[in-house]
């Protein structure tokens, strides 16, 4: 039986903000249970609300000293590290801030991700990110109490937290092409739709549920062309 093992945030791990409620909950029909159930695969869900490269590396490294390993290692990382301290920039709009990651770091640590399943024989397969609503995430500081003036203050143009990150989605992108990997884009199926804000929820960064069912369509299509055929 294939094995396949999945490196993910929150977004793979299903996390949704409930509409309405304003509370976070683990969505029954996620991208990846769907997935599951449509193959007699051993995929093992590893995602993690809040992961980062930094951390992921951490949890594989330990994983890969195990003796049972995966076929195929599927990574979708990048949402926490593209995201700031807004905390820290509500409260002093004039400092200087990095992201939590730095790009430059964050594609250093995804190559180094892809060759330590390289090594152990293991395919490594990228995701690109799914795509966020600047207006809902900036409306959603100030239901948390941020001080939406001074983060305006700072960033100036709203849409600058969509456009900071499409560029790690697009490093993702250039990184798979380097190194010869197979990379799923989870963002374009949702970009084509009418609406995109109608698949992100309420917090402007989880995908919702209509969204999870597109990435299940995508990954579903990878798996029966890429993998079952092999």
């Amino acid at each position: 039986m294939k094995k396949i093992a999945i490196w993910g945030d929150s977004v793979l791990k299903g996390v949704i903000l409930e509409e309405g409620k304003d509370r976070y909950s683990l969505l029954k029909n996620s991208s990846v249970e769907i997935t599951k159930k449509e193959f007699d695969f051993d995929i093992k869900n590893n995602s993690k609300f809040g992961l980062t490269v930094t951390k992921a590396m951490k949890l594989i490294q330990k994983s890969l000293s195990k003796e049972e390993l995966p076929n195929y290692a599927l990574v979708e990382l990048g949402g926490n590290d593209c995201d700031y301290n807004w905390k820290q920039i509500s409260e002093n709009p004039d400092g200087e801030y990095l992201p939590n990651t730095p790009l430059p770091k964050f594609r250093e640590s995804i190559n180094n991700i892809i060759e330590s399943f390289r090594e152990k024989g293991i395919e490594p397969i990228l995701t690109n990110l799914p795509p966020l609503s600047s207006q809902k995430y900036f409306d959603w500081f100030g239901k948390n109490g941020l001080n939406t003036d001074n983060i305006r203050k700072w960033m100036g143009d709203i849409n600058r937290i969509y456009k900071h990150q499409e560029i790690y989605s697009l490093a993702l992108m250039d990184i798979a092409n380097t190194q010869k990997c197979d990379l799923i884009d989870i963002r374009t199926p949702i970009i084509l739709e009418q609406n995109t804000d109608d698949f992100i929820c309420e917090d402007g960064i989880h995908p919702n549920e209509r969204a999870h069912k597109l990435i299940a369509d995508t990954f579903i299509n990878y798996i029966a062309d890429r993998i079952i055929c092999v």
